[in-house]
């Protein structure tokens, strides 16, 4: 027995996190219709019989729609939105419930895991797709199944494992924007039932928005990522796979760009150049960008008991730091910097139990350890001189007057006309004519704050998952999860330039702990999350299911200086969900979809309270969600096969919570939750001979407007961005031995103008930033298999 087929007879005893391939489902006319395989029940099933919302991609589907990072992948996924910033501030939303903070404080909404391993935490959660087998994507709540932090869903990538038989690929590529690829990977066969694989990619591109003030252009890309894999099959019964994962990305600045201030000779368009900038002295002189490393190991081991029980162990360890400087005004003017520092470290050991002896009860028990530390420094620098002219209508009180005397000042300093109420407006923001402000009060050209908050998680999880087939087409799926949770979180806040020049106090921004001294606070939290479904085969083509799931995001016990404690306890957040869908097999193709309704309680939303001027965090109370979702896969001709998706999902704020108390987002939708989503591509075998087969593959994905903020009319409702759709495509020539190939390839074919976030840090401080998404972007690339 190869070590393939050794692996493959342990998956399909039951490992969630190993390899399993697409499989072909005989319809009742006899004509075979391909139906991915998936584990997203810790078994290996037919993605016809998962009675979940599964969207699930296998080599060949990423390959045939060019999938290789997540913002690619949430194209084709209904349900699903994905927004990157950078590698290191990424987010991800599964219904229109995001995911994106990046304090170490924080918890997750959407689970992400890496062959069984969550690697959910924001700053560490982006990584490249490549040498990948299968991603399954899972909505709804999933908890029972993906554990902490899947309150509305979970994304799972399973990696490429090692073969005990040689191959070998590589692909260069190059385009316009300074684009330069290469990717591929080796397998050696170490001996029978033993093999050793590696697999790399690096990924180049400039930044495709100028900044006017020199340096590289913004919103660009640098990833390098490798990935050792050793895999083995001592016995019949027994196999593993030891994998090491390293990734490090070095981009370019954000591109964020004012949409109050022009940038100089120039405006406010955000998909025109930007005059970004930092201060000479912030962090050691370090420039605009990231530098973030992320590394994982993960064991993976099966042993079989016997024909029915299979013992699976999944251990992984992680962590990542990263550092990213950012100029979050927008604007040419020295008025803010800003860096994060982040840091994490993970590990976990699971053991689960899984049982089918082939009869009607199949299902599994288990446990899960899991320990994190993490922490996130941020620096912030200003010119006081400009930072008292950009914040006059918030700092009045610091300096005890009211804004007209404040605009008397100014009229005294050569500034006649300025209304502070609206400063920017028209207000001659000239660096030279700010810095004679400081004849006001003692300003300074560099002032410097500093605040952190770090946390420590220690959890315990016992969960167990049954399905009984009551009839041959019939069954019943129960699961239960019981998470125990130990929290301690951590934080300071401190000048580190002396008394700051509003309130001559300790901070301005920061928020400021005594003495600016670190300050901690303990938590034990526990709860229950489960899951009830039944799957009606209709007939051999059609599937029927409903399920009734609970999520939870973990209780949060994070800084809050305005509170007598220092702290704030945020409960957990909960979503009770009820969800119908079908999976039906055609001649020459498959429907599947679903309808949802969910209710969340205690809904955390962090705002910028200017009284204090800092971000605090709300409960903004309940909201209910209801929609659909649909995907369907067809082979139009022996030539040709066509993949469709649309999702239509409506989230809003309630009215009141649950004590009838008026909210004050009542009737705002969800940022990131476009109300629909349409993606279409068409795979086309446009001719073949001895010479070899060219293909055609054009991808268009649409979607109606989102809102980047919660709170839909801040602003006046400019933080959104209006219905858009993105036309991609792909000319590839394969030999025909199928050996070489070479390709042309285009994203955004219409050069369409389209924002991948608004708001941001600077709409804290009344200036919203934009940051807009890639323009038209081509290239070639040429490969070889071996």
């Amino acid at each position: 027995m190869t070590l393939k087929s050794r692996l493959l007879t342990a998956a399909a005893l039951g490992a969630l996190a190993l390899s399993t391939p697409a499989t072909f489902a005989q319809d009742n006319a006899g004509e075979p219709t391909d139906v991915i395989r998936v584990t997203t029940q810790f078994r290996e099933q037919s993605l016809a019989d998962v009675p979940i919302n599964v969207s699930a991609f296998d080599e060949e589907r990423l390959d045939a729609l060019d999938i290789a990072d997540f913002e690619d992948l949430a194209a084709f996924t209904p349900g699903l939105i994905v927004q990157e910033q950078s590698p290191n501030n990424t987010g991800y939303s599964i219904r229109g419930i995001t995911t994106d903070s990046g304090e170490a404080t924080s918890e997750t909404r959407v689970a992400v895991f890496q062959d069984g391993v969550s690697i959910t935490r924001s700053r560490g959660s982006y990584v490249e797709l490549f040498d990948i087998e299968r991603v399954e994507i899972a909505k709804g709540p999933q908890p029972t199944l993906f554990g902490r932090g899947a309150l509305i869903g979970g994304i799972n990538i399973i990696q490429n494992k090692a073969d005990d038989e040689f191959s070998a690929s590589v692909e260069v590529g190059a385009g316009n924007e300074g684009q330069i690829e290469a990717r591929g990977h080796v397998n050696f066969a170490l001996s029978e039932n033993y093999g050793l694989r590696f697999a790399a990619v690096s990924r180049e591109r400039d930044g495709y928005i100028d900044n006017a003030l020199g340096g590289e252009g913004l919103q660009g890309r640098d990833t390098q990522a490798l990935r050792m894999v050793f895999s083995g099959a001592p016995t019949d019964r027994f196999s593993f796979d030891l994998i090491a994962n390293y990734q490090q990305d070095t981009p370019p600045g954000t591109s964020f760009k004012s949409g109050t201030i022009p940038a100089p000779g120039g405006d406010i368009d955000p998909f025109t150049p930007a005059a970004l900038n930092t201060f000479g002295g912030f962090e050691g002189g370090a420039p605009l960008g990231l530098d973030r490393e992320v590394r994982g190991v993960t064991l993976l081991a099966d042993y079989a008991l016997n024909d029915a029980w299979t013992l699976s162990s999944i251990t992984g360890w992680r962590d990542f730091t990263s550092v990213e400087i950012f100029d979050p005004d927008g604007t040419f003017l020295p008025f803010l910097a800003i860096a994060e520092d982040a840091t994490g470290e993970q590990f976990s050991q699971e053991f689960r139990l899984s049982y089918d002896n082939g009869g009607r009860l199949t299902g599994s028990v288990g446990a899960l350890w899991f320990t994190e530390e993490g922490e996130q420094r941020i620096p912030i620098a200003m010119d006081e001189r400009v930072a008292q002219a950009m914040l006059a209508p918030t700092l009045a009180a610091g300096f005890g007057a009211t804004v007209a005397q404040l605009e008397g000042l100014l009229a005294l300093n050569g500034f006649p006309g300025v209304d502070l109420d609206d400063p920017l407006n028209p207000f001659p923001y000239s660096v030279a004519g700010l810095l004679t402000l400081g004849q006001l009060v003692p300003l300074r050209s560099f002032y410097l704050e500093e605040g952190s908050n770090s946390a420590e998680t220690t959890s315990w999880d016992i969960f167990a998952d049954a399905s009984y087939a009551v009839t041959d087409r019939l069954t019943l799926t129960a699961g239960l999860r019981y998470t125990a949770e130990d929290k301690t979180s951590a934080g300071y806040g401190r000048s580190l330039s002396g008394p700051n020049f509003v309130t001559f106090g300790d901070t301005l921004i920061t928020p400021y702990t005594p003495n600016g001294a670190e300050i901690s606070q303990s938590g034990d939290f526990d709860d229950f999350t489960w899951r009830f479904a039944a799957s009606y085969a209709v007939t051999d083509r059609i599937n029927t299911w409903a399920s009734f799931a609970r999520g939870r995001r973990p209780d949060v016990i994070s800084v809050d200086t305005t509170s007598p404690t220092f702290f704030s306890e945020a409960p957990a957040e909960i979503v009770d969900s009820l969800e119908a869908g079908a999976f039906i097999t055609f001649d020459r193709g498959t429907v599947s979809g679903s309808v949802f309704y969910s209710e969340y309680e205690n809904f955390q939303s962090s705002r910028f309270d200017p009284n204090t001027v800092s971000f605090v965090t709300d409960n903004a109370g309940n909201a209910t969600q209801y929609g659909l979702e649909v995907q369907g896969d067809f082979d139009l001709a022996e030539t040709a096969n066509l993949f469709v998706s649309y999702a239509y999902n409506m989230a809003t704020f309630d009215d009141t919570d649950s004590a009838g108390n008026a909210l004050e987002l009542a009737g705002n939708r969800f940022r990131y939750a476009p109300e629909h989503t349409i993606a279409l591509g068409l795979d086309w075998d446009v001719a073949s001979g001895d010479w070899g087969s060219l293909s055609f593959l054009p991808t268009w994905s649409w979607q109606s407007k989102i809102y980047f903020d919660n709170n839909n009319d801040r602003f006046g409702g400019v933080l959104q961005q209006e219905a858009h759709g993105l036309l991609n495509a792909r000319l590839r020539y394969e030999s025909a031995d199928e050996r070489y190939h070479a390709e042309l390839y285009g994203s955004n074919l219409t050069d369409e103008d389209y924002l991948i976030d608004a708001g941001n840090t600077g709409g804290a401080f009344g200036m919203p930033t934009y940051i807009a998404g890639a323009p038209l972007l081509w290239g070639v690339r040429i490969g070889a298999d071996f």
